[in-house]
């Protein structure tokens, strides 16, 4: 996993974390032959008030088509305009008030090298901040390497055999698109969720992605299925016997 994750421990219209993260990630290109290019990634166009307060208006509207500061390209992009591409990792992103949803969108593209992520609402960045195994930056600009990082626990041995086995037998590349890999994670996941005391998505997928190498995207199609059937719903596809089986050779093996 990656140790290219960052964030500030703060929440609300705090002025000074963005100022502080734009040096951050300025120190971070200064140190770096391969980065060149800041990201300010935001919700959506009109989101954009902390910048104009730590530029001002005119300044924010090109930034929408690049800017340079101090010879750093700097540059706006939402979650819609900004796009995975093909060239080699060369992007620090800064996400303005994102949740964890909109961070795990971006944190799989190829050109993204580093994410500093400022919370708007902590509650709703955790999930990211927690899978991400991200460091706290100070508000000197250190980063926080202490052994306190905020981290999901690791799940049951079950849990791990079951799913390091199901990376093994599914491209990983394309996840559980396949019909058949999307039949055998249905099949796994009923059996875990039925045999299991509690099978939480949130350690799941950070085991996944931290652990077991897989995109975020992929790790959330597992997080969708286990989602419904703790909610009391139910999915199509799956074997519906013989789930004893699965579970008894985990247990045993």
């Amino acid at each position: 996993m990656t140790d290219k994750y960052y964030y500030f421990d703060t929440q609300g219209n705090d002025d000074a974390a963005y100022y502080r993260a734009l040096n951050f990630a300025a120190n971070l290109v200064k140190e770096s032959n391969e980065l060149n290019k800041i990201i300010f990634l935001v919700a959506s166009k009109d989101a954009t008030g902390w910048l104009e307060r730590l530029f001002d208006s005119q300044t924010v509207k090109k930034m929408f088509t690049g800017a340079t500061f101090s010879g750093i390209n700097v540059k706006i992009e939402t979650i819609r305009t900004y796009k995975n591409s093909y060239s080699n990792p060369s992007d620090i992103i800064i996400c303005c008030g994102l949740n964890s949803e909109e961070i795990f969108k971006v944190q799989d593209y190829r050109q993204v090298d580093s994410i500093v992520a400022i919370p708007w609402i902590k509650e709703n960045t955790e999930s990211w901040i927690k899978t991400a195994k991200a460091k706290k930056i100070n508000e000197d600009l250190t980063v926080d390497n202490s052994d306190n990082t905020a981290t999901y626990p690791a799940p049951t041995e079950i849990v791990k055999k079951a799913f390091a086995e199901l990376t093994k037998l599914i491209n990983t590349s394309t996840g559980i698109n396949h019909p058949s890999d999307n039949a055998v994670a249905k099949t796994y996941v009923k059996t875990l969720h039925k045999y299991e005391s509690e099978l939480d998505s949130d350690i799941v997928c950070s085991y996944l992605i931290s652990e077991l190498g897989w995109k975020t995207k992929h790790a959330a199609d597992i997080r969708k299925l286990i989602d419904t059937l703790n909610n009391g719903k139910f999915f199509q596809g799956g074997e519906k016997t013989g789930l004893q089986n699965y579970y008894k050779r985990w247990k045993n093996n």
